[in-house]
């Protein structure tokens, strides 16, 4: 996920132009005129969600759920009071807790992933509720049998999704919004489901002590992922640190929580689920290499390097091209033409380490420089002239069009994908069978 502090327009303002310098900046090409378009239309929405809303984004990477502490088995846990109101950070959705949580017999049963609106209950209220970060009074909109899952955590969820409302317009923004809710409240529905099968396995085989290492695991993890995440965008305190989710409507334990339990999730699946893999053979890939050839081929695309000498910079034309010629010279003999480039270059690739812009034909920018370097081979130099200087181009990476060899890399990605298809389809079956049989109550509203 990455944490924005500033505001919706200047976010997505700012993530485009980090984009446009360490990519593809010339003004020249077509993708730059897309990329130009593209933030102005990003940066116009975002100064209008602004307006309307004072609530903070999160714009994201990831789409796991964010989970709040949980309370102890046997809290109680009571219903909002007719008089709270709803803070400036959480988006319009008409939520209604029960009273009690508890498992409803008269009502009909929930079909694997289904939200269905709330039963009437005749359950009276009961003592006051737990109180999280702020002492705020908290709601609940499913369990699953004595475990409550609260409207905060699903809205955490939600705010990190955020992004997602930018290009739409107002008239359809409340009502993905409330899609979102629905999407990562069964997110973490199944996502409960699965860790309450797990404890319940280990618990039947006495491997409490298994259990206790997994959940030291995700700690661990959690806390690196913390830490490198503080470390890319430079917070140096976990205080600060807060202060940046506060702003987003999000906490740290909520974020490490998420962590931690998607990670034991992840562990347990793929262990429960690992002995579906050994059927797959050499066989199976091969089929599937056959049968999807279009999923198997490669682009024409190159990777180069530039170092740019400009004639209006030396005395002559024939000083500008021997000024190329000894730095074409180094580069053949060995040198990394990118660090020369980056030290001596006279055009904008020395603040890209001399790489050069644009890796497919028609977009590599200059135009007049494309067909030279797209017939080069990699590691070999040369010297381009045109109107307005000498460019020594070199090639680092080539791939030309075409089908993928059947090699031993291909066979290991086809593994892989064919894995996850199975992970997936048998995840999918086990999530559904641990729903039927434990039939989640929902209390969000139709």
């Amino acid at each position: 996920m990455a944490l924005v502090r500033c505001s919706v327009g200047k976010a997505v303002a700012g993530a485009l132009l980090a984009t446009a310098l360490a990519g593809c900046s010339g003004t020249g090409t077509s993708q730059a005129r897309d990329e130009n378009q593209k933030m102005d239309c990003l940066t116009r929405c975002g100064e209008e969600l602004e307006r309307k809303s004072a609530r903070p984004v999160l714009v994201a990477r990831s789409q796991m759920p964010e989970v709040l502490p949980p309370v102890r088995l046997g809290d109680p846990v009571a219903a909002p009071s007719p008089k709270s109101t709803t803070t400036d950070t959480e988006p319009a959705l008409d939520i209604r807790a029960p009273a009690v949580v508890a498992p409803q017999t008269s009502q009909m049963p929930v079909a694997p992933g289904e939200i269905r609106p709330a039963a009437a209950t005749d359950a009276s209220p009961t003592s006051a509720a737990p109180r999280l970060e702020g002492d705020r009074q908290v709601r609940v909109v499913a369990s699953i049998g004595q475990n409550p899952i609260y409207e905060s955590e699903v809205r955490e969820a939600v705010y990190q999704r955020m992004g997602e409302l930018l290009r739409l317009p107002d008239s359809q923004r409340v009502l993905r919004e409330k899609e979102i809710f629905r999407e990562e409240l069964r997110k973490i529905i199944e996502r409960e489901l699965v860790l309450d099968e797990m404890t319940a396995r280990l618990t039947a085989k006495k491997m409490n002590g298994q259990l206790t290492k997994l959940k030291e695991a995700a700690a661990k993890e959690a806390d690196a992922r913390l830490k490198e995440f503080k470390k890319e965008r430079g917070i140096p305190t976990d205080a600060e640190f807060r202060d940046v989710l506060r702003s987003q409507g999000l906490t740290l334990a909520g974020i490490k929580r998420q962590i931690e339990r998607g990670f034991m999730m992840q562990t347990y699946l793929r262990d429960a689920l690992s002995g579906k893999f050994d059927a797959l053979g050499l066989a199976d890939l091969r089929e599937y290499y056959a049968a999807h050839p279009d999923e198997f081929r490669d682009e024409d695309r190159v990777k180069w390097q530039d170092l740019f000498a400009s004639k209006e910079r030396f005395r002559s034309v024939a000083e500008a091209k021997q000024y190329a010629e000894h730095f074409a010279a180094r580069a053949a003999r060995g040198e990394d033409l990118g660090k020369l480039a980056a030290e001596n270059s006279m055009g904008d690739s020395k603040f890209r380490n001399g790489a050069g812009i644009g890796e497919k034909p028609g977009e590599i920018f200059p135009q007049e420089l494309e067909s030279t370097i797209l017939a080069l081979r990699p590691g070999q130099v040369t010297i381009k002239e045109t109107e307005t200087g000498f460019h020594v181009l070199r090639v680092t990476e080539r791939t030309y069009r075409g089908p993928k060899p059947y090699d031993e890399k291909l066979q290991a990605e086809i593994r892989r994908k064919l894995q996850a298809q199975i992970f997936d389809r048998e995840a999918k079956r086990m999530i559904e069978t641990l729903w039927k049989r434990t039939q989640p109550q929902i209390w969000v509203e139709g």
